[in-house]
């Protein structure tokens, strides 16, 4: 029950810190780039922050696979317009 309670304090902790990231290093273009930087800044706190409830492997795929919904949610309502990165001539 106690792995259990911590793997949702953990998520519950996390989701809103995705949520902030993506609303941060939001730029139009660039999604690979971002999503790699999001789950960098993830990686980073699961290392310094000791997490033994889940690998290091599960907490990247399952915040990837949140920030795949957040992403596509925004898109859904609009609140991210697609764009091309690089300006057209």
């Amino acid at each position: 029950m106690a792995k259990i309670m911590e793997l949702i304090s953990m998520f519950a902790g996390i989701i809103p810190l995705i949520v902030t990231l993506i609303n941060q290093f939001e730029t139009p273009g660039f999604g690979p780039e971002k999503k790699q930087a999001i789950l960098d800044v993830i990686e980073g706190l699961y290392d310094g922050l000791g997490i033994t409830a889940m690998t290091k492997e599960k907490v990247l795929g399952i915040s990837g696979t949140l920030i795949d919904i957040i992403v596509a949610f925004y898109n859904a309502i609009g609140w991210f317009k697609k764009s091309n990165p690089t300006p057209t001539s």
